[in-house]
């Protein structure tokens, strides 16, 4: 349970810093092997992903035009787009335990959905909330 915790609380930090998949994934390595597992899973995850983006370029580039690779894009786009709405809802299952977090979750997604709130400050502004309510005993963390 610890460790299902530890992870929910790497996701969210990471969430919030630039490079949000591979300071997740850099944490995962240094939780398994320490600094040999964080140097590994760090190379793993950033080396494919840069030479898959720097290689390709000049291809994508003189093709950026055509149909074919638009559509290609588009789906690639909508599937992306399903991976996180799913990963959404299974960190909601574990975050959202009570009535307090559930508020806080639920002002979050309205505040972030009717206004132009950056979210660094919509996180800071609901982890104070969460300390508040655990101050005056609410259980919200």
């Amino acid at each position: 349970m610890a460790q299902r915790k530890q992870f929910l609380d790497a996701v969210a930090v990471a969430m919030i810093t630039p490079g949000p998949v591979v300071i997740t994934v850099v944490f995962i390595g240094y939780i398994v092997a320490q600094l040999p597992g964080a140097l590994v899973s760090a190379v793993g995850i950033f080396l494919p992903v840069c030479l898959f983006t720097i290689f390709p370029a000049a291809w994508f580039r003189r093709h950026r035009d055509d149909p074919h690779l638009k559509a290609f894009v588009q789906g690639v786009t909508a599937a992306a787009t399903g991976a996180i709405a799913g990963a959404v809802v299974i960190l909601g299952e574990k975050a959202i335990s009570d009535i307090p977090t559930a508020a806080i979750a639920l002002s979050s997604l309205a505040i972030l959905w009717f206004t132009k709130l950056p979210e660094p400050l919509l996180v800071l502004l609901a982890g104070a909330i969460g300390v508040g309510l655990w101050l005056i005993g609410g259980n919200a963390a």
